[in-house]
């Protein structure tokens, strides 16, 4: 079963909440798009978290409000898959297959900005890489395209040569292509860095825009 599309609205929801976790807004608190709110609040509901509803809200409050103070404010795929892992495994959010989670994954934001994260927080509002990045906010040495770039050649060649997708296999495979004089690929531990996990490295590479990065 394929999950419907995540709005817009949440996907940008998404990048806020990451910013703004763990803050309280001070007064005047923003008033938050009606169409995001609710967008939100449907996937929580949806996904058995319609508790987490008033947090959330406040930290999009927070969120915004950084925002607004600073417009060079920005976060790397790195670090938003960070927060975003941490907030789930602190609620116990579960995903499936077919069922759409919130806050999205790293990839998923990727996907829907054809494949640039810079892109995604252009569209969201954010200020990118070019700018000045704040402390703990940090870009990665290698672009979010490099490493899905590097996930698809990977188990494009193993499906090719009958091996398996394991970390170990990705070792070897990356050591012959920078005998080669490839420079682009991320090493194992990077690629689990990024993706929060192996296994999620995998499934970004075969989801579409599921709950493919719990």
């Amino acid at each position: 079963m394929v999950a419907p599309l995540v709005p817009d609205s949440a996907l940008h929801a998404s990048l806020l909440f990451a910013v703004g976790q763990g803050k309280r807004p001070t007064e005047p608190a923003p008033e938050l798009d009606s169409e995001m709110v609710e967008a939100v609040s449907t996937m929580l509901s949806n996904q058995g978290s319609a508790h987490l509803i008033p947090q959330v809200q406040e930290a999009l409050q927070a969120g915004a409000q950084s925002l607004q103070r600073d417009p060079e404010l920005t976060i790397s795929a790195k670090r938003y898959a960070e927060i975003r892992n941490e907030f789930i495994a602190a609620h116990h959010i579960r995903s499936s297959k077919g069922k759409q989670i919130w806050p999205v994954g790293a990839t998923t934001i990727l996907k829907r900005a054809g494949g640039s994260w810079n892109e995604a927080l252009r569209t969201a509002g954010f200020s990118t890489s070019k700018h000045q990045v704040p402390q703990g906010f940090g870009s990665a040495k290698f672009s979010p395209e490099q490493f899905a770039a590097a996930m698809r050649s990977f188990t494009s060649d193993a499906a090719r040569g009958n091996y398996s997708t394991k970390l170990q296999h990705y070792v070897e495979w990356r050591k012959h292509l920078l005998k080669r004089g490839r420079t682009d690929i991320p090493s194992g531990p990077a690629i689990r860095n990024f993706y929060g996990s192996w296994s999620a490295a995998l499934e970004s590479t075969t989801a579409g825009d599921t709950a493919q990065e719990g």
